[in-house]
């Protein structure tokens, strides 16, 4: 009885100071430091056997669409919850002529799980915020390397190797907030994320994938 007592003040507690349950899903342009992701191309592609074929470098982990997802409580000023992310990017050596081709991918995705702290600076008429941002996690980095040999007859998948690394970021943002209603909003916003190295001892040179970079991120929300 006690605990049904104590939740139940709460609860008012809550709607007394205008607490917001709050969805967000977000979209991000996202750069990443992948050097040595990159030396590690270099190494693969002056190796044997293909530094014999003359292989080049066609794709080397550009910059590319991140999704992240928000789920935290508002209470006045102040917000947070969870932030949940994906981000992928990837690497390519390839040579070809009339009889065939080689191309070796290497494709790093990393799976974002994370705190978030979103601090309303200013707050216009209710319709529109400005609001500062800071969130750590840990990030859980997989590392797929794919060797395909193709013929005029044939595709066949020579060598396909997976890993797994861990590091750990801070995502610091500032953006704005506008209101459509009471329920539905938009948000702009751009930062820079600050990853540690996930280090796998399993690879040549123990390569870490790095996940630093600049965000320039767009979503929506609603507020319940």
């Amino acid at each position: 009885m006690k605990r049904l007592l104590i939740v139940v003040l709460c609860s008012f507690c809550l709607f007394g100071l205008k607490a917001q349950f709050r969805l967000d899903y977000h979209a991000s342009y996202a750069s990443y430091n992948m050097s040595d992701m990159s030396d590690l191309m270099q190494t693969i592609k002056s190796g044997e056997p293909f530094k014999s074929f003359g292989m080049e470098i066609v794709e080397d982990f550009p910059a590319y669409i991140a999704h992240s997802v928000n789920v935290g409580y508002r209470l006045n000023r102040h917000e947070f919850g969870i932030k949940s992310g994906y981000y992928s990017t990837g690497g390519k050596i390839s040579v070809g002529d009339y009889s065939g081709k080689i191309n070796v991918a290497l494709t790093t995705n990393g799976y974002r799980e994370g705190l978030y702290y979103r601090n309303y600076l200013y707050t216009f008429k209710d319709r529109f915020s400005l609001w500062g941002e800071v969130s750590p996690a840990i990030i859980i980095s997989t590392l797929n390397i794919e060797t395909v040999l193709t013929d005029v007859d044939i595709s066949e998948v020579m060598e396909e190797a997976d890993y797994n690394m861990n590091a750990y970021s801070v995502l610091l943002q500032l953006g704005g907030k506008y209101y459509i209603n009471r329920v539905i909003s938009l948000d702009l916003s751009g930062g820079y994320e600050i990853s540690s190295r996930g280090q796998n001892d399993r690879l040549i040179g123990s390569p870490r994938p790095d996940w630093s970079g600049l965000r320039l991120t767009g979503g929506v929300g609603f507020s319940f």
